[in-house]
């Protein structure tokens, strides 16, 4: 166990579990049905697939506490898979608004593929620093690290607003 992989397990704990605990419920899980048709998801397998992605982001969390490397694979293949899916809604022209940690009125757009590749980065860099050994004296910093950077992840639309350019026609910035 290394401090990169510490801040990377706790990172995307922080996210999945973010994630998987915002859908939770009847009533997001329809939510997040009804986006699936702007991912390619054809309309019968909509339900199913938005407790399946649920279900799999509460696995991946718990994996990478108990079987970190299997977490990290589990991520790393639901991060490219959410990924490939934004890219053919953004291909298409889809304007849905992202369900990703929850109700959200945010369209998805090319910050979200920002984010998402953000996220396969670290959790390939995890995958690759977990079956390594390192003498830890302190783990709670790189836990504490690892955990704000998964909560800033968590807030990645608010920080693309707080950060991008304004969204007012005409406006320019000074």
């Amino acid at each position: 166990m290394t401090a990169l992989d510490l801040v990377c397990r706790a990172a995307l704990c922080v996210v999945l579990l973010t994630a998987a605990t915002s859908k939770l419920g009847a009533r997001a899980v329809a939510e997040l049905a009804g986006t699936l048709g702007a991912f390619a998801v054809p309309a019968r397998l909509r339900p199913a697939t938005a407790v399946a992605v649920t279900v799999l982001e509460l696995a991946a969390g718990a994996l990478l506490i108990a079987w970190p490397t299997s977490g990290y694979l589990l991520a790393l293949g639901l991060f490219t898979a959410f990924t490939l899916g934004l890219g053919i809604a953004l291909r298409a022209g889809a304007r849905v608004a992202c369900r990703c940690f929850g109700a959200s009125a945010t369209p998805i757009g090319r910050a979200h593929v920002v984010r998402n590749a953000l996220l396969i980065a670290v959790a390939g860099l995890g995958a690759l620093a977990a079956n390594a050994d390192s003498a830890l004296d302190e783990r709670w910093p790189w836990l504490l690290a690892g955990a704000l950077l998964g909560g800033a992840i968590t807030r990645w639309d608010d920080l693309a607003f707080l950060f991008g350019p304004p969204s007012t026609p005409g406006y320019r910035r000074p």
